[in-house]
């Protein structure tokens, strides 16, 4: 009977240690688990995987060529650079090449004068923008507050014919000059492309040197006449800006 008890107890105990020591590697196996990120009971979504590897792939790209479909109503051919000098800030600048402006023809309509013809010249533009994006995504889906400077001067000839048959051709000219700031919001639909709206408000100085009709008198013949007489005028007013470009993306 004492062996026999002997025996049992020493079961029970070979038992209790057995289990002990499984419980304990359990416990290892979780903490090792744990620490190396691997927990089953952790779950890690798909969806903030990926969208973390495109903005790294995305990030890549540090200059950009923009042109500026809007400003073909307004005469203006710009193709700029903008490049990326962090995540927080963007420098742009371009050149352009201006022809009949639409806009000013509408408001002033310099093309629809008597005796004589109106021809639209090619011109020049040039632009310079700095963008501040707050969040830090530039070149990225975001908003950003940009200062703007733009340059467009416009050209055209515009000739007369006196009373003798004889040609007059006069250059014409129109210079805008844009100083101001703009807010933009801009998207990424793809990896290479970026869509950017913007609008805001600036100070435009005006040069001008056009040709206009005025009744003179004449004191040899003691009547007044009507001569062409070219007009250089300056003017200062605030101006609405605003636009899309399109921007191509590239390493």
């Amino acid at each position: 009977m004492n062996m026999n008890r002997f025996l049992f107890a020493l079961t029970f105990l070979g038992l209790i240690s057995i289990e002990a020591n499984a419980q304990a590697v359990i416990v290892r196996k979780r903490q090792l688990n744990a620490g190396s990120g691997t927990n089953p009971s952790v779950r890690y979504s798909p969806s903030s995987s990926s969208s973390n590897m495109g903005n790294m792939y995305y990030s890549r790209y540090h200059h950009a060529i923009k042109i500026s479909p809007a400003a073909l109503v307004a005469g203006d051919i710009p193709i700029s650079y903008e490049h990326k000098v962090s995540d927080y800030i963007t420098v742009e600048a371009g050149l352009g090449i201006t022809t009949y402006n639409v806009t000013e023809d509408l408001i002033r309509g310099y093309s629809i004068r008597g005796d004589g013809e109106t021809v639209s010249k090619v011109s020049y533009s040039t632009l310079f923008n700095t963008k501040f994006f707050p969040e830090g995504n530039s070149f990225q889906d975001g908003y950003y507050i940009a200062f703007n400077l733009n340059l467009r001067n416009y050209a055209q000839d515009f000739t007369t014919l006196d009373n003798f048959g004889t040609d007059t051709t006069v250059n014409e000219f129109f210079r805008w000059a844009d100083i101001g700031f703009t807010t933009g919001l801009q998207s990424r639909p793809s990896e290479k492309m970026i869509i950017d709206w913007y609008i805001g408000a600036g100070i435009r100085q005006k040069n001008r040197s056009t040709t206009d009709y005025e009744q003179v008198f004449d004191p040899v013949s003691g009547i007044y006449e009507g001569v062409y007489i070219l007009q250089e005028r300056t003017s200062v007013a605030p101006v609405l800006l605003g636009g899309v470009k399109i921007s191509l993306l590239f390493r």
